[in-house]
C-alpha cells in the first residue's frame, strides 16, 4: 500500500474547534488515500481467490480503522458523529471569518477566494469519502453474493423451552425452560465473539442497571456461541455477575434470525465507528485467536415471557447496535401498557 509514513502520522493532538480549512481537508484526503489503497488490495487478493480471501485475506481492510482513529486525532474530535460534523460545517469556521475582517482590503480579497477554493476542495473530498464508502460497501455485498454466505433467516416469535443449551461454568446441559418463568421476564443477551468490545459495553451498562431492570421484572441471561474456555475467560475478564450459557450450533442465533455476515461486520460506516476506540487510545479484549470463534456472527436482545414468547426483539444490525438500557425500559413499559389496555376490566 503506498502511503507515506509521514503523511499518516497524525500529528499532535488539537482541539476540534482550532481545526483549519486545510488540516481538515489534509485529514480527508489521507483517509480517502488509504482508503481507497486498502479497497485495491482486497479487491486483488479476492480476484486471486475468494476462497482465501474471505477467511485470511479480508481483515486487511480492518486498516480503515486506524486511518479513521488518525483522522479523529488530526481533527481533535473523538467520535464519527462529531468529525462528520466538522467537515459539514467548515465553509462557516468562526476563525477564518474572523482573520478575514482583520486583512486589509487586497487582503481579503485574496483570502476569501483561499477560502472559497478550500471550501471547494472540502467539498470534493467530502464527495470522495462518501464514493469511497460506496464502492468499500458494493465491494463486501458483491463477495458475499459469490460466495452465499450470508446466513441467518427469518426470526421466528418464540423459542422452545426444550432448547438444550450448556452452562458456561459448569458445562452442565440445560433446557432454555429452567431460566423461563419465576416471576421474571427473561432477557437474553446474544454476544458476538469473545473479543467483542462493543458487546462488553452493553453488558457492563446492564450490569450497572441491574436494579432498574429488576425493578421491571427482568432478569439477564448471556448467551454465546463460543467455548467454555472462551466463556470462561470472558467472565474473569468482565467481571460479569449475570448467568451465561452457551449455544455451539447457535440453534438459538438461527432461531432469533442472527446472521453471520462479514458484509456487515466490515461495511465502511462501521469500522470507521470502531475507529472511536483508537481515538481515545482504547485498546480491544486480548483475546487469543483460536477463541475468537467466527468473528462475523452477529448478536442482538431479545425479552422472553415464561413460555418463551418474544415480547420484544433487537438484532443487530452491525456489532454497534445495541439497544441502551433506557430503550429496553422505555419498550417495557410500551408492553406492559398495551397488556393492560387489552386485559378485561
Amino acid at each position: 500500500m503506498d502511503v507515506d509514513a509521514d503523511q499518516q502520522r497524525p500529528g499532535p493532538r488539537i482541539m476540534a474547534e482550532d481545526v483549519s480549512e486545510e488540516n481538515l481537508t489534509t485529514g480527508l484526503s489521507l483517509l480517502v488515500k488509504v482508503g481507497n489503497a486498502l479497497l485495491e488490495t482486497a479487491k486483488q487478493e479476492a480476484e486471486a481467490s475468494l476462497e482465501t480471501f474471505v477467511p485470511r485475506r479480508i481483515t486487511t481492510l480492518y486498516g480503515l480503522l486506524t486511518a479513521g482513529a488518525d483522522l479523529y486525532k488530526r481533527l481533535g474530535v473523538k467520535k464519527k458523529s462529531e468529525a462528520e460534523a466538522l467537515w459539514q460545517k467548515s465553509e462557516h469556521h468562526d476563525a477564518v471569518r474572523e482573520q478575514v475582517e482583520e486583512l486589509l482590503q487586497l487582503e481579503v480579497c485574496l483570502f476569501k477566494h483561499l477560502v472559497i477554493a478550500l471550501t471547494f476542495l472540502v467539498r470534493f473530498v467530502e464527495r470522495s469519502v462518501f464514493v469511497l464508502q460506496r464502492r468499500w460497501d458494493s465491494f463486501l455485498e458483491a463477495v458475499g453474493t459469490r460466495l452465499q454466505t450470508e446466513d441467518g433467516g427469518a426470526a421466528t416469535g418464540s423459542l422452545s423451552p426444550d432448547a438444550v443449551l450448556t452452562e458456561a461454568l459448569s458445562g452442565r446441559a440445560v433446557t432454555l425452560g429452567r431460566y423461563l418463568g419465576q416471576g421474571h421476564r427473561l432477557l437474553l443477551v446474544l454476544i458476538r465473539h469473545f473479543g467483542c468490545l462493543a458487546c462488553r459495553d452493553h453488558v457492563a451498562e446492564l450490569l450497572n442497571s441491574q436494579a432498574d431492570l429488576e425493578a421491571r421484572s427482568m432478569r439477564v441471561l448471556v448467551v454465546s456461541f463460543g467455548s467454555r474456555e472462551g466463556a470462561q475467560m470472558w467472565l474473569e475478564q468482565t467481571g460479569c455477575s449475570f448467568e451465561m450459557v452457551l449455544d455451539p450450533q447457535r440453534q438459538i442465533y438461527r432461531t432469533l434470525g442472527l446472521s453471520s455476515s462479514f458484509t456487515k461486520v466490515m461495511k465502511f460506516s462501521c469500522l470507521l465507528q470502531y475507529s472511536e476506540y483508537g481515538a481515545v487510545d482504547r485498546d480491544f479484549p486480548d483475546v487469543p485467536s483460536r477463541l475468537l470463534e467466527d468473528i462475523y456472527q452477529l448478536g442482538g436482545d431479545f425479552l422472553l415471557d415464561d413460555t418463551g414468547k418474544v415480547l420484544l426483539s433487537h438484532a443487530s444490525d452491525h456489532p454497534l447496535d445495541r439497544p441502551t438500557v433506557a430503550h429496553i425500559l422505555e419498550a417495557v413499559e410500551a408492553v406492559e401498557a398495551e397488556g393492560r389496555s387489552t386485559s378485561p376490566a
